[in-house]
Order: structure tokens, then sequence, then C-alpha cells
């Protein structure tokens, strides 16, 4: 009994250690003469990773789409490689199906598109720096 009880402890330890690793912060650099710019925490949440941005001088009501690319700024592959949810009042919250030790694998970037109408014009990106 106090070995299934040590075990359910041990456990919940190590749940509760992954839930509150330390994210890796993303800068995200304003582009085309946006004025927009922030940041986006990576958090490895087991197979998965939570990607949440927080963007500052987008426009009032303007929603944004988001993706992770392969490749870095500015020469990102122009097919995203992940999905995020559209940027709305300057923040998307989005749990990713890929490990972030995947996402520093090789280079990987965040891009911001200046809305779903002008996917072309790019109005900020962020390198994901690992060890590529």
């Amino acid at each position: 009994m106090k070995k299934l009880l040590l075990t359910c402890v041990l456990a919940g330890l190590a749940t509760s250690a992954m839930a509150v690793a330390k994210p890796l912060k993303v800068q995200l650099t304003g582009e085309n003469g946006s004025g927009e710019s922030g940041y986006a925490l990576l958090y490895p949440h087991g197979s998965r990773t939570r990607v949440i941005i927080h963007m500052h001088g987008v426009p009032k009501g303007l929603v944004q789409p988001d993706h992770i690319h392969a490749g870095t700024c500015p020469n990102v592959n122009p097919r995203p490689a992940y999905m995020l949810k559209p940027i709305k009042d300057g923040r998307s919250v989005t749990l990713i199906h890929a490990r972030l030790a995947a996402l520093l694998h090789h280079p990987m970037a965040i891009n911001v598109h200046e809305s779903s109408k002008d996917m072309q014009k790019y109005v900020a990106c962020g390198d994901i720096r690992g060890h590529y």
C-alpha cells in the first residue's frame, strides 16, 4: 500500500514539474513597417507544445493569422508547418501536436500575417532558436 501511495505521489510530482517547466521565449520583431512586435512563450507539454503569443501595436479589432513555419526570418517556407489560433486583441493560445524538442531540431520561425485577406504581408516574425 505504501509503495502504491509513493508511486502515485511521484507521478503527481512529475506531472506538476512538466506543467510548470520554464518556457522558451521567442521575440517577434516587426516587419514591413507594421509597428507590431511581441513575443511567444513555448511551453513543453508532454508530446505537445503550448504556444502563447502576446503582440503589441496590433490595430484594435484586427484578427491576425499566425503559424509556425520551417526556415528562419525573413525567409520562411510559405507553407505553414503548424497552424496556430489567430491572434485576437494581441493574444493567441494554441496547443500544437509537436514536442518542443522537435521544434528546436530544425530551423523554425513564428510568423504573423497582416490579416486573412492579406496573407502575403508579414507583420512580425521570430526565430525559434534551437540546436540545429
